[in-house]
């Protein structure tokens, strides 16, 4: 049986929550052409990368001819075999091959320098999404460790659409009702906005984290016990000396659960 998160997971860029922006350069860039493209999506874990590379991927190439590569595991010589199957178009429906690789910031050094070569020459029926947690830091997001601290990444970066997914509030505020709705065709309901916006928060933006909760059972016993919480606060409108030190613990553990 499928995950919730697979389950559920948007079959069309329009079922993509809380990255409008992102969905918007996405097919921008598509209506241009698909293929002959290498494409870079950085964002936290769980916003949506792996979604939004997988319907770019579809967006050109049947289910068969979509192969995902550990970045890890890219040396030369798989590298070398991957250019070779480029220069056949896929017998298929349509002709398009997708290489997805995720969590691309694991690509050794002889990888990275043999895919440098290797995207300036993409033919029309193929293209390349990586993907990464990496984003860029420092005063107005110049500093990019990609790769760490050894190699320079802007010889890769340069050769790739960027796409940069967000993780605000905006962002999270879409997950919670994603979240609510999916509880909801669980039949796990009875929770109001804020505590699946909650949720979210604890999950730090991570849709896929609180899906698997949502699954396994703890959201419905965190949830529970934090609506108790809240109505056992909301019962003491204001502090006074007898309760002021229960308040206190209340709220403590509002913030700690």
């Amino acid at each position: 049986m499928a995950s919730l998160s697979e389950k559920y997971r948007p079959r069309h860029f329009a079922g993509v929550v809380g990255q409008a922006k992102a969905v918007s350069q996405v097919k921008a860039v598509l209506a241009q052409g698909w293929g002959g493209r290498s494409w870079l999506l950085r964002g936290p874990s769980g916003c949506g990368k792996s979604t939004i590379a997988n319907l770019i991927a579809d967006a050109g190439a049947d289910p068969f001819f979509v192969e995902e590569l550990d970045a890890a595991k890219l040396t030369p010589a798989k590298l070398d075999k991957i250019e070779e199957s480029m220069a056949y178009k896929a017998m298929s429906k349509r002709p398009g091959k997708a290489f997805v690789i995720d969590e691309c910031q694991a690509l050794r050094a002889d990888g990275v320098n043999y895919l440098l070569v290797l995207l300036e020459r993409l033919p029309e029926h193929v293209v390349f999404v990586f993907t990464t947690t990496v984003v860029k830091t420092g005063l107005f997001g110049t500093e990019d460790l990609l790769f760490g601290k050894g190699i320079d990444p802007t010889p890769f970066t340069s050769r790739c659409t960027s796409i940069n997914l967000e993780n605000g509030a905006e962002t999270r505020a879409a997950m919670a009702q994603r979240a609510k709705r999916i509880a909801e065709a669980q039949k796990i309901d009875g929770f109001d906005d804020a505590v699946y916006a909650d949720a979210v928060d604890q999950c730090r933006g991570n849709l896929r984290m609180l899906l698997s909760r949502i699954e396994s059972g703890s959201f419905v016993e965190d949830a529970t016990r934090r609506r108790a919480l809240r109505a056992e606060l909301a019962a003491m409108p204001t502090e006074t000396k007898v309760n002021a030190k229960r308040r206190r613990e209340l709220a403590e553990l509002l913030e700690a659960a």
